[in-house]
């Protein structure tokens, strides 16, 4: 039995309040992935993200190419996924590599030089217009949703 996707959500910070209060209490997921290379590779940021997991929820890190292997894994069969990634690159990266997705929320793009904010919490630039279209092509919705209290908007709106 495959896993179920009970959220796909872009946050720069990944793991934080938010996600471990907020979110999980609405999807009720029975692992939170983070596809991330740069968390993959550190043991502190690993420990960190990790702390996080409760009784109610474990905490899996992978690098983003090796998402879908992990989502196909005998261990995730028939689970509850909430999978967080930290950047739009890295989604587009996840479905090149044959992670299929329906919907993704974008919570969290923090700005920096170079970016242009476009709603709270959300500052994009020209590569994540680009990466946006192209998940978009693919058939996903795409959508900003801070807090699972929040209406979602449409993020092509913004490009």
């Amino acid at each position: 039995m495959p896993a179920e996707l009970v959220l796909v959500r872009i946050d720069d910070r990944l793991i934080h309040g938010q996600v471990a209060v907020g979110w999980v209490k609405a999807t009720s997921p029975d692992f939170i992935i983070v596809a991330d290379d740069t968390v993959a590779k550190d043991t502190l940021q690993k420990t960190l993200m990790k702390m996080a997991a409760t009784a109610a929820f474990g905490v899996k890190i992978c690098k983003v190419e090796a998402l879908a292997a992990l989502m196909q894994s005998a261990e995730l069969s028939g689970k509850r996924l909430l999978l967080l990634f930290s950047s739009s690159q890295d989604v587009v990266r996840a479905m090149q590599s044959g992670v299929k997705l329906t919907k993704l929320n974008v919570g969290g793009l923090r700005y920096c030089p170079g970016k242009q904010q476009i709603m709270k919490a959300i500052a994009i630039n020209q590569d994540d217009v680009r990466n946006f279209q192209e998940i978009n092509r693919q058939g996903v919705r795409v959508s900003i949703q801070m807090v699972p209290t929040d209406e979602p908007v449409d993020i092509m709106k913004y490009l």
